[in-house]
Protein backbone atom coordinates (compact mmCIF):
# COMPACT_ATOMS: atom_id res chain seq x y z
CA UNK A 1 0.00 0.00 0.00
CA UNK A 2 2.87 2.41 0.65
CA UNK A 3 3.86 2.58 -3.02
CA UNK A 4 0.28 3.10 -4.18
CA UNK A 5 -0.21 5.91 -1.68
CA UNK A 6 2.98 7.55 -2.88
CA UNK A 7 1.85 7.37 -6.52
CA UNK A 8 -1.56 8.87 -5.69
CA UNK A 9 -0.06 11.60 -3.50
CA UNK A 10 -1.40 15.09 -4.14
CA UNK A 11 1.28 17.76 -4.52
CA UNK A 12 -0.55 20.46 -2.64
CA UNK A 13 1.26 23.49 -4.04
CA UNK A 14 0.05 22.68 -7.58
CA UNK A 15 -3.61 22.12 -6.75
CA UNK A 16 -5.87 25.12 -6.20
CA UNK A 17 -9.47 25.91 -5.48
CA UNK A 18 -11.16 29.02 -6.80
CA UNK A 19 -13.75 30.39 -4.38
CA UNK A 20 -15.32 32.54 -7.09
CA UNK A 21 -15.98 29.48 -9.28
CA UNK A 22 -17.17 27.57 -6.22
CA UNK A 23 -19.74 30.27 -5.52
CA UNK A 24 -20.82 30.61 -9.17
CA UNK A 25 -21.11 26.84 -9.76
CA UNK A 26 -23.45 26.20 -6.83
CA UNK A 27 -20.78 24.90 -4.42
CA UNK A 28 -19.70 22.07 -6.73
CA UNK A 29 -16.05 21.64 -5.77
CA UNK A 30 -15.21 19.58 -8.87
CA UNK A 31 -15.88 22.66 -11.01
CA UNK A 32 -13.73 24.93 -8.81
CA UNK A 33 -10.55 22.84 -8.50
CA UNK A 34 -7.73 23.32 -10.97
CA UNK A 35 -4.15 22.15 -11.42
CA UNK A 36 -1.42 24.71 -12.07
CA UNK A 37 2.28 23.87 -11.94
CA UNK A 38 3.74 27.25 -12.91
CA UNK A 39 5.13 29.89 -10.57
CA UNK A 40 2.75 31.77 -8.27
CA UNK A 41 1.70 34.98 -9.91
CA UNK A 42 1.00 37.50 -7.18
CA UNK A 43 1.15 38.08 -3.46
CA UNK A 44 -2.28 38.88 -2.03
CA UNK A 45 -2.96 39.11 1.70
CA UNK A 46 0.42 37.59 2.47
CA UNK A 47 0.16 34.46 0.34
CA UNK A 48 0.94 33.61 -3.25
CA UNK A 49 -2.09 33.34 -5.50
CA UNK A 50 -2.68 32.08 -8.98
CA UNK A 51 -5.32 33.52 -11.26
CA UNK A 52 -8.10 31.06 -11.94
CA UNK A 53 -7.93 29.87 -15.57
CA UNK A 54 -11.74 29.78 -15.76
CA UNK A 55 -12.76 33.18 -14.40
CA UNK A 56 -9.41 35.01 -13.97
CA UNK A 57 -10.24 35.71 -10.31
CA UNK A 58 -7.44 35.93 -7.75
CA UNK A 59 -9.75 34.52 -5.08
CA UNK A 60 -7.87 31.20 -5.12
CA UNK A 61 -6.05 29.17 -2.51
CA UNK A 62 -3.58 26.36 -3.01
CA UNK A 63 -4.06 23.14 -1.13
CA UNK A 64 -0.69 23.85 0.54
CA UNK A 65 -2.05 27.16 1.86
CA UNK A 66 -5.05 25.32 3.31
CA UNK A 67 -2.66 22.86 4.97
CA UNK A 68 -0.56 25.70 6.39
CA UNK A 69 -3.68 27.41 7.74
CA UNK A 70 -4.81 24.10 9.31
CA UNK A 71 -8.03 23.87 7.27
CA UNK A 72 -7.80 20.09 7.54
CA UNK A 73 -11.49 19.27 7.08
CA UNK A 74 -11.74 21.18 3.80
CA UNK A 75 -8.38 19.88 2.64
CA UNK A 76 -9.35 16.26 3.32
CA UNK A 77 -12.47 16.57 1.17
CA UNK A 78 -10.69 18.36 -1.67
CA UNK A 79 -7.85 15.84 -1.78
CA UNK A 80 -10.38 13.01 -1.82
CA UNK A 81 -12.08 14.60 -4.84
CA UNK A 82 -8.75 14.97 -6.64
CA UNK A 83 -7.75 11.36 -5.94
CA UNK A 84 -11.07 9.95 -7.11
CA UNK A 85 -11.13 11.74 -10.49
CA UNK A 86 -8.66 11.68 -13.37
CA UNK A 87 -6.32 14.68 -13.55
CA UNK A 88 -7.70 15.63 -17.00
CA UNK A 89 -10.96 16.53 -15.24
CA UNK A 90 -9.20 19.47 -13.56
CA UNK A 91 -6.81 20.54 -16.31
CA UNK A 92 -7.93 23.91 -17.61
CA UNK A 93 -6.09 25.99 -20.16
CA UNK A 94 -5.76 29.73 -19.60
CA UNK A 95 -8.37 31.86 -21.31
CA UNK A 96 -10.98 29.08 -21.68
Amino acid sequence: MGILNWLRRVKRRHWHICYECLRNQGNVAEEAIFYYDGPPEEQVEGHATTACPRCQSLNTRSFQFLKDEEEDAALFGLERIVRSNPRERFAVKRGC
